[in-house]
């Protein structure tokens, strides 16, 4: 398996589309280079991102069912989990800004 990948390789590896990618890594959800012109990608990145984010929402979705089973919440009240790219547009609105890569150096 190749260790580097393009945006669009990206989107395809965590099914989604460039665009939804693009608004996770401006969240600073998702880390990535930028050479040129193209978003780069490690691999490593990609699986820690989406292995975070599967944890996250099977946390989310026990916590539901925990309270549905406690009878703090009827069931027909639970909220849809909340995927990465909602979070990165309620966190940011449609399009995040870019973080300081300036602060870092």
């Amino acid at each position: 398996m190749k260790e580097t990948y393009s945006l669009a390789e990206a989107a395809e590896y965590l099914n989604t589309s460039t665009a939804t990618v693009e608004e996770i890594v401006d969240t600073g959800l998702l880390s990535a280079g930028k050479i040129g012109k193209a978003l780069v990608f490690h691999i490593d990145d990609l699986r820690a991102f989406l292995r975070a984010e599967i944890e996250r929402q099977t946390a989310e979705r026990r916590e539901y069912a925990r309270k549905i089973a406690a009878g703090e919440m009827p069931r027909d009240a639970r909220p849809a989990v909340q995927t990465a790219n909602g979070a990165a547009k309620s966190r940011y609105g449609r399009r995040g800004r870019l973080p300081d890569l300036g602060a870092a150096a």
